[in-house]
């Protein structure tokens, strides 16, 4: 109980300071991200850019399946499920592929390194790694670019 209290008010104290400003994102800094797995509101920490890749992911399988975790490959239907959480900030997790009676066994894995490069995904072809880690590095660059060079300026000296 004490320790919670304590905890409450560093949060209370930072988040009235300076200190809690929000500083420049760059490709390493680790977000939250929702695996949506199972309809909840788990949080998985990741890179920003690892977390635009599994975004790119995620938009496929909706646009295969109207869900978030699962897709149609070109040797059957496959569901991923994140694993733990990487302090690094690279996305790991693995994937199953549907059985004809609706059963899934394992089928592999897939890691996604924190600057967005995917190093592995059973049941992705290397053709959609390639279109996910060029769409999530333009999404990237259109959205933190100009915070970057705000933080640059903001550092120069007159």
């Amino acid at each position: 109980m004490k320790l919670k209290l304590l905890m409450n008010s560093i949060r209370v104290v930072l988040k009235h300071s300076k200190i809690a400003v929000s500083k420049p994102v760059d490709g390493n800094t680790i977000t939250m991200y929702n695996s949506g797995n199972k309809r909840r509101k788990n949080m998985y920490k990741c890179s920003v850019k690892a977390q635009l890749v599994l975004d790119q992911v995620r938009a496929r399988c909706q646009s295969d399946t109207q869900t978030n975790n699962k897709w149609y490959g070109r040797s059957g239907n496959y569901m991923y499920i994140m694993g733990r959480e990487n302090a690094d900030g690279k996305a790991t997790g693995v994937v199953h592929k549907f059985a004809d009676d609706g059963s899934h066994r394992l089928a592999g894995s897939f890691k996604i390194l924190s600057d967005g490069q995917i190093t592995r995904f059973t049941g992705m072809s290397s053709a959609d790694w390639n279109n996910f880690m060029r769409t999530a590095e333009a999404e990237y660059k259109a959205r933190y670019s100009e915070t970057e060079t705000t933080a640059t300026e903001q550092k120069v000296a007159v």
